[in-house]
């Protein structure tokens, strides 16, 4: 995996990229699964995770968790925090968890 600050920097993309899909997916389905990029701190991976929307809105609640596949997640960085059907809950701590704190889209200080 990458350094701390770009495996942050890596997730906070994927972060921003599956909110665009998930505001899309609701104005037609409210209801469907979504199907999200993995958002481990692997710049080159291009997985898909299929999340429930309830599930994608709980793991958005929280500015330090990440929704990755298992075997994505980063030891360095992270914990698994849940362990969910086809995917990982994951929070970061230290200097990840201060740039996903920062660079968190739904953060009125952003």
């Amino acid at each position: 995996m990458t350094g701390k600050n770009g495996n942050a920097q890596i997730q906070a993309f994927y972060r921003d990229v599956n909110e665009r899909i998930a505001t899309i997916s609701r104005g037609f389905d409210a209801t469907a699964r979504l199907e999200i990029l993995c958002e481990c701190g692997e710049a080159s991976c291009t997985e898909r995770v299929r999340i429930e929307n309830d599930d994608s809105e709980a793991v958005r609640g929280r500015p330090t968790h990440f929704a990755v596949l298992d075997g994505h997640q980063d030891g360095a960085v992270e914990d698994v925090v849940e362990r969910r059907d086809g995917y990982l809950v994951v929070a970061n701590y230290g200097a990840a968890a201060t740039v996903a704190r920062r660079t968190d889209p739904r953060s009125a200080s952003r």
